[in-house]
């Protein structure tokens, strides 16, 4: 818990502060922007959440009682003092002892803080950080783009594994006394690195091209995300909330406890596996289709993406301009119109294949990862 609450927590607010600062000084203040807003995502979900919780009266205890407990989290957990509160709330944890924290309601509470923050601020961030490279990726340039692509790979292992905790917690109706094998783990957690790695390199290399029209993009799969998971999981609904952001990236839901506990492991397990596919279908039609179509509009038909030496991506070239340097696609394809030819064929193959090989996947996964599942008492 130190170790990957706290101080894991403290390098990440670190590295966050460094690299809005990086992007201020340098004058990229809509990058700066953007890595704002994807450190601030968990505590505006957070306050969102509490606040519909409050006016719908889920929340406990008297009027008084409820309006002090909203008060609380709005405030130390809201979007300014997410980060630090997470990391201030273990601390407290820490100091109040072992016991304390094998409580349902700590442990539970630290999973599903931990699971908000990692799988929405850490998945935009990688996402954002990965479009980012994509546009500034320099072919002369190659020791920094390793350190970028460690700190991606990094961040890849960390989604991972988070979100394989989060599956097996929720799939367990948020029992904190067993745990899942290890074979099991390790297999979901393999499907989720390909998970994150097909759809982040569909998204970041559409979002290259569709600059600041990606955050439509993206609002209309959170808006899809939400709609399916009213749908198919009759849950609280802050819930779906959560779920409409944290399944962007790679399928995932959040459900509360009260919806877990009255069904077989069986039945949730089917719950899930049925959200998951839909979601990866959705992807494919949301992103892999109807984005994609989009972004070959706006860059062929339209002025709203504007190109230029320092943000061309790295499958455009433009040989007026000689950019981006030391390009390996430097020879236009004739059939396609410059200077996007290759995004044209490479890209849109890129782009359709990932999404498609990603919805096999996850029925692959169900498979899988479904066949035999049962936890086991913690030791």
């Amino acid at each position: 818990m130190i170790l990957y609450d706290v101080i894991l927590g403290l390098i990440y607010i670190s590295f966050d502060i460094s690299l809005i600062y990086f992007y201020l000084s340098n004058g990229h203040t809509w990058w700066a922007a953007a890595t704002v807003t994807a450190v601030a995502l968990p505590g505006m979900l957070e306050c969102l959440c509490y606040t519909y919780s409050y006016l719908h009266g889920d929340l406990e205890g008297t009027k008084k009682q409820q309006f002090l407990e909203w008060l609380f989290w709005v405030v130390c957990f809201g979007p300014v003092l997410y980060p630090v509160s997470l990391v201030v709330w273990h601390l407290v944890q820490i100091c109040k002892g072992e016991n304390n924290f094998h409580r349902f309601e700590t442990l539970a509470r630290s999973r599903v803080l931990n699971s908000l923050s990692v799988l929405t601020k850490s998945a935009l961030q990688l996402t954002l950080q990965a479009t980012i490279m994509m546009v500034t990726w320099r072919y002369d340039n190659i020791p920094w783009h390793s350190y970028q692509l460690a700190s991606a790979s990094l961040s890849i292992l960390i989604l991972a594994k988070s979100c394989t905790d989060h599956h097996y917690f929720e799939m367990s109706g948020k029992n904190v006394k067993v745990r899942t094998p290890y074979g099991q783990l390790i297999r979901r957690m393999l499907f989720n690195i390909l998970h994150i790695i097909f759809r982040g390199f569909v998204i970041a290399l559409l979002a290259s091209y569709l600059q600041f029209l990606a955050l439509a993009v993206i609002g209309l799969m959170v808006m899809a995300n939400y709609i399916t998971s009213h749908i198919l999981i009759k849950t609280d609904g802050s819930k779906h909330i959560w779920t409409a952001f944290a399944a962007v990236l790679l399928p995932n839901c959040f459900v509360s406890r009260n919806t877990l506990e009255h069904q077989s492991a069986k039945d949730t397990q089917r719950l899930f596996t049925k959200f998951y596919r839909w979601n990866s279908v959705i992807f494919l039609v949301v992103i892999g289709i109807v984005a994609l179509v989009c972004t070959n509009c706006i860059i062929s038909l339209t002025s709203l993406s504007n190109f230029n030496c320092s943000n061309y991506p790295f499958l455009s070239y433009d040989q007026d301009l000689a950019c981006p340097p030391s390009s390996p696609f430097t020879t236009p394809i004739s059939s396609f119109p410059a200077p996007h030819s290759w995004f044209y064929l490479l890209g849109n193959l890129s782009v359709v294949s990932l999404s498609a090989l990603h919805v096999f996947f996850v029925f692959v996964e169900g498979r899988v990862c479904g066949k035999d599942y049962a936890p086991v008492p913690r030791v």
